[in-house]
Parts: C-alpha cells; sequence; structure tokens
C-alpha cells in the first residue's frame, strides 16, 4: 500500500463558510442576511436537491459547499455572472 496524501480539491466553494444559519448569515453571502430566509423558503426543493440544507432540531443550516453547488446551477439567470475561479482569469484578460 503506498502512503499518498489527497490533494484538497479546489472550488467557489472554499470561499464560504462550511455552514450558517440565519442569524449568522456571512457579509458578501447574495442574497444577504435581510432576504436569506424569502429566498430559502422561496427555493427549498432545489437548495435540498444540491445538499444546501440540514435540519438538526428546530434550526435551518445552510451548508456551503452544497448553497454555492445550487448558486452556479441558478448562473444562466444572471447577465454576468462570474464563478471565483474564472473572475481572476477575466481580469488578467482585461
Amino acid at each position: 500500500m503506498s502512503n499518498t496524501a489527497r490533494k484538497p480539491i479546489k472550488s467557489a466553494a472554499q470561499a464560504l463558510p462550511h455552514s450558517w444559519g440565519f442569524e449568522d448569515w456571512p457579509e458578501g453571502v447574495w442574497p444577504g442576511k435581510a432576504r436569506a430566509r424569502y429566498v430559502v423558503r422561496a427555493n427549498r426543493r432545489a437548495l435540498h436537491a444540491h445538499g444546501a440544507l440540514s435540519r438538526p432540531g428546530r434550526e435551518i443550516v445552510i451548508l456551503g459547499h452544497g448553497y454555492a453547488t445550487w448558486l452556479a446551477s441558478q448562473a444562466s439567470r444572471v447577465d454576468g455572472y462570474t464563478i471565483a475561479p474564472n473572475s481572476q482569469v477575466e481580469a488578467a484578460a482585461a
């Protein structure tokens, strides 16, 4: 058996915290603390399908990686949406 170390996968989800609740919504994460409950309620099934929601007890917890994949799946609905890894490439090209 070889002892190989796995390298962490770099993705847009790494910029987000691992998980958070509505009261602890991170700064700079769409839609922000004020509209978070509405957006989660309106997109509950899609968020659940992407693995973005968990419910330990009565609290709803948003999972960072699942939330990032759900946001990326909605990119076609937003003009000029760029994911984090491509933003550096676009800035270098300009």
